[in-house]
């Protein structure tokens, strides 16, 4: 035996080395000496995978695996030479038993996030399968990681359904941070797009509201709210306004932005006295297995009272960058809050916890910063948009809602830049795709969908827009990836507008505001009828479908007629739907609602 592991140390060191003629005679020395030895199979196997023999790396790590079962390596290797044979099904299921078994010895989640990557390129009933691969062998106790690693793996919905009615049928299994963590995890993925199967619209209304207003009751229950609050008695004005967001992060983030400019609005151009509540409401810290792991970000220098400029204009901003959701943290933003004494609270985006802390002791209004449902317990709940509806909603929410449009302000233009200076040949139609989480958004159906226009129309080219990390890979494998141009932050879009034919918006709930912008510039847009930038654009820059959608794209960069007539739509649409000033009159109106509702 001792002959045949040293023997075996060898033969891997001249692997290690790139020495695999060397290696595989030795591989085979073991396996004559020892028939069906686990490693040396395994190994002679890696290396057929690796010289171009992917059938004969899955016969010999099959039979690797058959000796040895309880190896993840084993599995996830066999996978890769099933995937290299092109059976996409029984790679899958090889990825899944080696995940189920890292999961199952208490691994982190880099290795399982390289599993569960592996497994998501495939089609959904190939996910699916795996999925319940991993459910029948799934050992561990831990709820959180259980159903979201099975939502992540195949998108079911009714995973994160099994996951909310744990917490709410025995709530105090769970810390009050750890339900915290899972509902930003449970958000943040549906707002992505993740969800494959299953009605999401149903559970954001159903499950995942009553989760929701379960946290906010929890939270305030056992961090001893009710006591410490101030109640506010009804005041038949609005004077002092608190705007509590969930998170600021600085230039470049438009949430940041539109925050800020409702409040130098309210300040400056109505005469109140505000002040911006930063609590980094969002998790920050893991608190439970739920994957993926995610940590929201926060702006170091955001840290307790200080003025913030921009615009022109300087507002006071309160800060509390602790990375824990935890009760000396909310303590001290409600007493902040409490000194302050507002007649009004400003919730400035959905599921704000934070602010619906107070909705029981001071008139609260919603502000959402998305279209569709926004979770919220405030006296007033207002649109996004001004077509929005409540189709759907829960009927108390429904009964608080209030027509409203966010409004937009445009931020300056820059100097005049050619294409060139940005990388971009002259000629040709140019389409643009903007936005600062298309790693996420632009998904391969969005990615063949451009690969077909480009197919059609062999002079355009697309420019992308926003920070990405894993995009340029996915670029770089498309047919016409030389036409594809990832220009990373751009600091002035603006200037990019004046040479863009088109917005082309992948299908996804944000994008809003830089729709708005384009729409202001003449870019018009080209978007399905579902999201943020469906509401900001209006029916006339709405598609039916992929199909609808390519030909709209090719005829506004073949018909100059056709762009003529939306570029002039476009302006039209944001003079209507974009006026900043008379969104936040409507909200003060709203706000004095609110002192009564």
């Amino acid at each position: 035996m001792d002959t045949i592991e040293q023997t075996l140390a060898v033969a891997t060191e001249h692997h290690r080395a790139g020495r695999t003629t060397e290696a595989e005679s030795l591989y085979r020395e073991v396996l004559a000496a020892s028939p069906g030895h686990p490693d040396a199979l395994h190994l002679l196997g890696v290396i057929g995978l690796q010289s171009g023999r992917p059938a004969e790396a899955v016969d010999l790590i099959g039979r690797a695996v058959a000796g040895d079962p309880t190896s993840p390596l084993l599995h996830a290797n066999l996978g890769h030479a099933l995937h290299a044979t092109g059976q996409t099904r029984e790679a899958a299921l090889s990825f899944a038993r080696a995940l189920t078994l890292l999961t199952n010895e208490g691994e982190g989640w880099g290795n399982v996030s390289a599993l569960a990557g592996l497994i998501r390129r495939y089609d959904d009933e190939t996910r699916r399968a795996a999925a319940a691969e991993v459910d029948a062998g799934y050992a561990m106790g831990d709820v959180m990681r259980r159903h979201s690693l099975l939502f992540l793996l195949d998108g079911d919905v009714a995973h994160y359904e099994a996951l909310t009615n744990a917490v709410l049928e025995d709530p105090m299994r769970f810390t009050v941070p750890s339900i915290h963590y899972a509902f930003w995890g449970m958000a943040m993925q549906l707002f992505q797009g993740a969800a494959r199967s299953g009605d999401a619209g149903a559970f954001q209304s159903g499950n995942l509201t009553d989760y929701y207003r379960l946290m906010v009751d929890e939270t305030a229950l056992r961090y001893h709210l009710r006591r410490r609050m101030k109640r506010a008695t009804p005041r038949g004005e609005v004077r002092r306004v608190a705007l509590i967001t969930n998170q600021m992060l600085g230039a470049g983030h438009q949430p940041t932005a539109d925050a800020f400019d409702f409040a130098r609005r309210l300040q400056d151009e109505f005469g109140r006295e505000v002040v911006i509540i930063n609590p980094n409401a969002m998790a920050i810290t893991g608190e439970n297995g739920f994957v993926p792991e995610y940590s929201y970000n926060i702006t170091e220098e955001y840290e307790g009272e200080q003025v913030i400029a921009a615009f022109g204009a300087r507002v006071r901003m309160m800060s509390f960058p602790q990375k824990r959701f935890d009760e000396e943290k909310v303590n001290a933003i409600v007493d902040y809050v409490d000194g302050f004494d507002p007649d009004v609270i400003v919730a400035f985006g959905g599921s704000n916890v934070v602010a619906d802390l107070f909705s029981g002791a001071r008139p609260v209004v919603c502000l959402p910063t998305s279209s569709g449902l926004p979770l919220s317990m405030a006296r007033l709940v207002l649109g996004y948009g001004e077509t929005d509806t409540t189709q759907g909603w829960p009927v108390d929410m429904a009964e608080r809602f209030r027509p409203f449009s966010f409004g937009w302000t445009l931020p300056p233009a820059g100097p005049e830049r050619s294409r060139a200076d940005f990388g971009i040949p002259e000629a040709g139609p140019l389409f643009l795709v903007v936005g600062n989480r298309l790693d996420q958004e632009a998904g391969p159906d969005f990615l063949a969908l451009v690969d077909s226009l480009l197919d059609r129309l062999p002079e355009a080219r697309i420019a992308v827009a926003g920070g990405v990390e894993s995009l340029p890979q996915r670029i770089a494998a498309l047919r016409n990836a030389d036409r594809v141009h990832a220009l990373g932050d751009v600091e002035d879009v603006r200037a990019l507008h004046r040479h863009a034919t088109a917005y082309l918006n992948p299908r996804r709930q944000g994008g809003g505001g830089s729709a708005a912008f384009a729409l202001a510039d003449g870019v018009p847009v080209v978007t399905v009828a579902a999201g943020d930038v469906a509401t900001v654009a209006g029916p006339a820059f709405t598609v039916a479908d992929d199909a609808a959608y390519l030909e709209r794209a090719a005829a506004l960069a073949g018909d100059p007629a056709v762009r003529d007539r939306q570029s002039a739509e476009a302006r039209a649409r944001f003079a209507a739907a974009g006026d900043r000033r008379a969104s936040v009159e409507r909200l003060l109106a709203y706000a004095l609602e609110a002192q009564t509702a």
